[in-house]
């Protein structure tokens, strides 16, 4: 057994290091064993890394460091770039030209497991393709008539009239911005459009999401659209659905049923939520689309990356930036607005022009006590955050510190367990499901943690031991009506994915027995017996992962008492960003410094092929 070998399996006892890195790490010292330690540990970090998220290494970062341990008694450090990248180039498990072996090396040092780098490829070279695709041919005069009749007199900012332009005009576009920006209405008056001045009717479009929650929430505000101004015209289109759903993944492989070779057959595609879609993920989503249909991805670049590896959407955001001076003009003609933002003289990024980002809030503007906070946050400011916390003035946003569990319970007590009981009591009383969704919708307890006094697990026990000490709900029973549960893993022949909601309830076909109620894109509800569900929780507390798509009245976002590293301002934005109302942080104000002051980027090469 070689010395790093030895390293490893301590750092693995310690929790430094996964299982799966370790022993892939000594898979491939004994597939190549001349290339000795500097492959073990290559193979150990990408492993490690790519379970973190990342979907590389880029090696230049982290050669002569320690790495991989937090044990001062370790030292298991990384060799020169340039002896590394010696050994790893003639070694017989790593390719330099895309061969099929378990790890790829690029030229500048950035180091992939094979499926990713091949996703990667894969999702930058389609991309490149669309965005190189030719324009609508339309009628500016037309366009720009039909702009003012979706956009009518004081509708809407100029950032969205230039974002539903744009995306006409252009095969692939991004509509990013923060919460409450308009995204979602945006995109409403952009089918109008393309209803209005293309003649595309309602079966060319097709709406998705990552999640069945915000799959539902996409439909609910299409329908609610068409009472607008300006919408009276626009004719619904008929598909809404999960992404899962949408490409027919199969339950045994996780294979899709559209591909290439049989491709979705719709004209446009509206993804929601994008923020949330992994690297595996979208490049199914896009192969799957043919080559004419357009795509009109939306989210917030700003908020947590998805659970699995990759940060997609903020790689093509940060791809696709600038805005070519021609286009820059035609948007000024059609929509009116002068000095449209972002253009850039001699912009030759393929991506370039694909684009756009929403700046105004109409949830909450900038001077509000949530508009204030989230600013401070994005721009890593560690002392506005606090005084935006500690203002008596903002009654919106509040900083509250608690010492261990007692502390917790305490403010359970006297700040949570009150709502939920509320929740209950409507679903005891047999109210409509709606109702109760309604309820639960206005408050939940975010963690960043799922394990831990003060995670997820650790604050869904706190809460459920009040509720039944205040005869809310029986002991020692599993299931009762008002159970809000969470699914943890893909079911596809149910049609259940990680992060649906649903909420346990009185089955009216069998009065004596209860189903848990989930919310569809149609905006009814469907009900599978408990029994049934795929592995799933008690989800009166969500870490703030799994709340993206989400929205709640008011948000509690519960820290850790001490340094972690998921914490990241990415994270503080995306839990605020949740709350509609009010927000508030229990921690201490040294662990929320340090969450702001760091950010969670991951390692991708996206980015750079996009470019």
């Amino acid at each position: 057994m070689s010395a790093l070998i030895k390293q490893l399996e301590i750092a693995r006892r310690y929790g430094d290091l996964s299982d799966i890195a370790f022993h892939f790490a000594e898979l491939l010292g004994r597939l190549d064993p001349t290339a000795g330690d500097p492959l073990r540990l290559a193979a150990a970090l990408v492993s490690q890394r790519t379970g973190s998220g990342h979907v590389c290494v880029n090696l230049p970062d982290e050669a002569d460091r320690r790495l991989l341990t937090s044990d001062n008694d370790l030292n298991i450090t990384a060799p020169p770039l340039a002896e590394w990248m010696a050994v790893l180039k003639k070694s017989m498990v790593v390719t330099v030209s895309g061969e099929y072996r378990p790890l790829v090396l690029e030229p500048d040092g950035r180091l992939y497991l094979y499926r990713y780098w091949d996703w990667e490829k894969r999702l930058a070279e389609d991309l490149l393709v669309r965005a190189r695709l030719p324009d609508l041919d339309i009628d500016d005069n037309a366009l720009s008539q039909a702009l003012t009749a979706v956009f009518p007199a004081g509708l809407g900012s100029s950032d969205q009239k230039v974002a539903a332009a744009l995306s006409v005009f252009r095969p692939l576009s991004v509509i990013t911005g923060g919460p409450g920006s308009g995204k979602t209405t945006t995109v409403v008056r952009t089918v109008a459009l393309l209803q209005a001045v293309a003649g595309m009717p309602a079966d060319a479009f097709t709406l998705a999401a990552p999640t069945g929650k915000a799959a539902a929430r996409l439909r609910e505000v299409f329908v609610q659209s068409v009472t607008l101004p300006g919408l009276e015209n626009l004719q619904l289109p008929e598909r809404t659905t999960t992404i899962h759903r949408l490409l027919g993944i199969h339950a045994a492989d996780g294979n899709p049923v559209h591909d290439a070779r049989n491709p979705l057959t719709c004209r446009v595609l509206v993804v929601d939520e994008a923020s949330m879609i992994d690297l595996g993920l979208m490049v199914k989503l896009v192969e799957a689309m043919p080559r004419h249909a357009r795509l009109i991805l939306l989210g917030d670049r700003n908020q947590l990356a998805s659970v699995e590896a990759g940060s997609v959407l903020e790689d093509i955001c940060n791809g696709a930036q600038g805005l070519p001076e021609a286009l820059a003009a035609r948007l000024g003609r059609v929509t009116g607005v002068q000095d449209v933002s972002g253009a850039t003289p001699g912009n030759a990024a393929p991506l370039a022009g694909s684009l756009a980002v929403l700046q105004d809030s109409w949830r909450y503007d900038r001077t509000s006590d949530i508009g204030r906070l989230a600013s401070a946050v994005q721009a890593g400011d560690v002392s506005q955050t606090i005084d935006c916390l500690q203002n008596p003035v903002a009654s919106a946003t509040t900083l509250l510190p608690y010492e261990g569990q007692p502390g917790l319970a305490r403010l359970l007590i006297e700040r949570i367990v009150s709502g939920y009981s509320q929740c209950l009591s409507l679903a005891i009383a047999g109210a409509p499901a709606h109702r109760v969704f309604e309820c639960y919708g206005e408050l939940r307890v975010l963690c960043a943690h799922r394990s831990g006094i003060s995670g997820v697990s650790g604050i869904n026990r706190l809460i459920e031991q009040q509720l039944i000490k205040t005869g809310q709900i029986p002991a020692g029973v599993s299931w009762y009506p008002g159970r809000p549960v969470i699914i943890l893993s893909n079911d596809y022949r149910l049609g259940l994915f990680n992060g649906d909601m649903g909420i346990a309830l009185v089955d009216p076909n069998r009065p004596a027995q209860l189903a848990v109620y989930f919310p569809q894109p149609s905006g009814t509800y469907r009900t599978v017996w408990p029994g049934r569900l795929p592995a799933h929780d008690t989800v009166y507390a969500m870490t703030v992962h799994k709340s993206q798509g989400s929205e709640f009245g008011r948000s509690v976002l519960v820290l850790p008492e001490r340094p972690s590293p998921v914490l990241s301002r990415e994270l503080i934005y995306t839990a605020l960003s949740r709350a509609v109302h009010a927000l508030e942080i229990w921690g201490s104000q040294d662990i929320l410094s340090l969450a702001v002051s760091q950010q969670a980027r991951r390692k991708s090469g996206l980015q750079h092929r996009l470019q």
